[in-house]
C-alpha cells in the first residue's frame, strides 16, 4: 500500500508539472500571437496605404492598367490582413470555429473581386481565364461574402498553381443537381447555386480526391516542391 501511495504520488506530481508547462506554453503563445499580430499588421498597413493612393491616382501619371494593378495590390493587402486577423484570433482557434456574417452579396461585385487577381495572372502566364455566369441567377445571394471569397479565391489559386497550359474556367449557375432535397438548410433556400471551377491543368488522381478537404493537405509537400503554397488547403476551408 505504502509503495502504491508512492506511485500515485508521483503521478501526481508528474501532472502537476505537465500543467504547469501547459501554462507557461499557452502564455507564451497568446504573447507570441499578439507580439506576430502587431509585426505583420504594421507593413502590410503602409501597403494597404500606398496601394490605396495609388489607385485613386491624384496626379493623373498612371495608365488604366497600372491603377488597375494598384487596386488589384490593395484587394491583396486586404485579403492577407483578414487572414491575418483570423489566424491570429486566439479564440477562434482555441475553439476551432468561426462566425458567420452573412448579407446581400451582388455577384457582379463577388465576381469582380474574386476575379480580378487572377486576371492579371492569366495574362502573365498566357492563360485563358474565364468567368461564366447563368443568366437564371438572381441579381444577389445571401451569404458570408468574406468566407465565400477566401473558399473561391482558394480553388482558382489551386487551378492556376497546376495548370501550366490551356485555361481556367470559374463558373456560377443555380445548381438544380449534386445535392439533396431533403437537406436541412438547402431545402429551405429559395434557390441553391454552384460554383465550380474546372482547369486543364494535372488533375487530381482519384486516390487523393477524398484527402484534398482534409487539413493542410498538399500534392505536393516536399521542401524542393515545383508548386508552391502555404499548406493552407481545400480542407482548411470547407
Amino acid at each position: 500500500m505504502e509503495r502504491k501511495n508512492q506511485e500515485i504520488e508521483q503521478a501526481r506530481r508528474a501532472l502537476e508539472e505537465k500543467a504547469k508547462e501547459l501554462a507557461l506554453t499557452s502564455k507564451y503563445k497568446s504573447e507570441f500571437l499578439a507580439n506576430m499580430s502587431h509585426e505583420l499588421r504594421t507593413p502590410l498597413n503602409s501597403i494597404l496605404v500606398l496601394g490605396q493612393q495609388l489607385s485613386e491616382n491624384p496626379d493623373h501619371n498612371l495608365t488604366p492598367k497600372q491603377v488597375e494593378f494598384a487596386r488589384t495590390i490593395h484587394g491583396a493587402g486586404t485579403d492577407l490582413l483578414n487572414l491575418i486577423s483570423d489566424i491570429l484570433d486566439l479564440s477562434k482557434i482555441e475553439s476551432g470555429t468561426v462566425s458567420v456574417e452573412a448579407q446581400e452579396v451582388f455577384f457582379s461585385n463577388l465576381l469582380e473581386m474574386v476575379g480580378r487577381p487572377f486576371r492579371h495572372e492569366a495574362e502573365n502566364r498566357r492563360l485563358a481565364f474565364e468567368v461564366q455566369t447563368d443568366p437564371q441567377l438572381a441579381r444577389s445571394l445571401v451569404t458570408d461574402s468574406k468566407r465565400l471569397q477566401q473558399v473561391l479565391k482558394n480553388l482558382l489559386s489551386n487551378a492556376f498553381k497546376f495548370t501550366e497550359h490551356g485555361s481556367v474556367r470559374l463558373a456560377v449557375s443555380v445548381a438544380t443537381k449534386g445535392w439533396s432535397e431533403d437537406h436541412p438548410i438547402l431545402s429551405g433556400a429559395a434557390s441553391v447555386v454552384a460554383f465550380e471551377v474546372t482547369d486543364s491543368g494535372i488533375g487530381i488522381a482519384l486516390d487523393k480526391q477524398r484527402i484534398i478537404f482534409e487539413a493542410f493537405q498538399q500534392a505536393d509537400a516536399s521542401t524542393s516542391r515545383k508548386y508552391g503554397g502555404t499548406g493552407f488547403g481545400l480542407g482548411h476551408q470547407s
